[in-house]
């Protein structure tokens, strides 16, 4: 009988957890925006949700820990549209490769943009170590890779491009993406909230990729 019982018994249980991490994570980010980013402690962040310390360390290890929780609940609020870009981005490469990597670029940035806004210098520690596309693909596993649709996708223009090979080229063009912005973020984060950054980075990686006008097709 007592085993009947037991799903009432833990339900409070998981409730309770769930809004202690909630608890958690909102004075985390209570604290960056009020208090900033040198009083972002464990102890404070126990202090400001309410709970013991030892309540916090049963859930994280630390306050980059913490950190990465919050990306994570900020980008699982993006993931169900996160195909639609795909989508999108896939369909552009149809008929220009231009508006495919400006509008990849865009979404690339905004979303570094989105998170360093809402951590500020908390970002700058950790943003090296957090892999989106890894986390989507968690999420979506059949969901195609960078590495997967951007081939194709120059391969559809290839009569204009200087690269031949296509998978080597695409995995260039999304480091040389990602490399610009996490340095960016250590050098000068506010230049990622501008247009002329973004329109630079569009500009960087069809240069790389476009023939000069007047250069011919290489021969093998």
């Amino acid at each position: 009988m007592a085993s009947q019982h037991s799903p009432l018994r833990r339900s409070p249980t998981q409730s309770r957890a769930t809004a202690t991490l909630r608890a958690i994570r909102e004075a985390a980010l209570r604290i960056l925006k009020e208090e900033g980013h040198a009083r972002l402690t464990t102890n404070r962040i126990a202090e400001v949700a309410g709970i013991s310390i030892g309540s916090l360390y049963q859930y994280y290890a630390d306050k980059h820990s913490i950190a990465a929780d919050i990306c994570n609940e900020l980008l699982t609020s993006e993931l169900d549209d996160i195909r639609r870009l795909d989508r999108q981005a896939i369909a552009l490469a149809e008929n220009s490769l231009d508006a495919t990597l400006e509008f990849f670029v865009a979404e690339q940035v905004a979303r570094h943009r989105r998170l360093y806004l809402q951590l500020r210098d908390f970002y700058l520690e950790i943003h090296w170590k957090y892999d989106f596309e890894a986390y989507s693909r968690k999420r979506y596993p059949n969901k195609p890779s960078t590495a997967e649709w951007l081939p194709s996708a120059l391969e559809r223009h290839r009569d204009t491009l200087r690269v031949q090979d296509f998978t080597l080229a695409a995995r260039m063009v999304a480091n040389a993406l990602e490399g610009t912005i996490h340095a960016t973020l250590d050098r000068n984060p506010e230049l990622i909230l501008t247009q002329e950054f973004i329109d630079e980075l569009h500009v960087m990686l069809v240069r790389y990729l476009r023939k000069m006008p007047g250069e011919g097709i290489q021969n093998d």
